[in-house]
């Protein structure tokens, strides 16, 4: 199993911290937020990590990475801003296209959490099936925020939208994933339609309408960092 960390956004809603440093980069408590992703991904058998990210950011990952006890491979985008982004589901695609067909976790690498990902990969095992991190936000107002998830009793996905109007549940998607070998195929598949190329959600909803995909739901603190509020509070809590 091979492990892709995706870093490859420009962060707009955290500028102007991020004209400079890539929010992955980032401080929280002793280390930086993509170490506290890191850390977690590589307590899984992995063979290989991966960071994907882009030109603009490349030196500062590239040193991010020399300074790491673990080899990381840098994949890099070629884009030097927000107007040529690939898009986090086309950027999955292109690293794919260099690291080869495996099976894979794959994370955001602003997506900060503190919870044992050794069960969600016992139930991957098991079905040989897309699965997806899920967390309970508990309130249906954040939940718009996010990619929703109904889950039936055997944890498939029955349905999942994403940023919805009028979520059905307060389970939330948390861009983490677990996808078999094989998912390389069916990312083309959807790319080659004229679906969103950008939030992995958008991928995952077409792919549970059409596939079966089941998802582990997680306690614990997780907190995904998307403007200058967000990220001051996960400031304060990981510590």
């Amino acid at each position: 199993m091979k492990a892709l960390i995706l870093a490859g956004g420009y962060a707009r809603r955290l500028a102007p911290i991020t004209d400079f440093v890539a929010k992955p980069l980032l401080p929280l408590g002793d280390r930086l937020v993509i170490d506290w992703v890191l850390d977690r991904v590589k307590a899984l058998p992995v063979e290989k990590i991966a960071v994907s990210t882009n030109s603009y950011y490349e030196k500062q990952f590239r040193y991010w990475a020399r300074c790491r006890p673990e080899e990381v491979e840098m994949i890099i985008e070629p884009t030097h801003g927000e107007e040529e982004k690939f898009g986090a589901i086309a950027g999955i695609n292109y690293a794919l296209d260099i690291l080869g067909d495996d099976d894979y976790i794959i994370a955001a690498g602003d997506n900060v959490f503190d919870f044992s990902l050794g069960e969600m990969y016992s139930l991957f095992k098991r079905v040989q099936k897309p699965v997806l991190a899920v967390y309970d936000v508990g309130d249906l107002e954040k939940a718009k925020r996010y990619g929703v998830v109904k889950i039936n009793e055997e944890n498939r996905v029955v349905r999942m939208q994403e940023k919805p109007e009028n979520p059905e549940s307060t389970l939330v998607s948390t861009a983490i994933y677990l996808f078999p070998r094989g998912t390389k195929k069916l990312l083309e598949e959807y790319l080659s339609g004229e679906g969103n190329r950008d939030s992995p959600g958008h991928f995952l909803a077409w792919l549970s309408e059409n596939y079966e995909v089941y998802a582990h739901p997680f306690g614990g603190l997780w907190k995904d960092i998307g403007n200058l509020d967000e990220y001051r509070d996960a400031f304060l809590r990981f510590r």
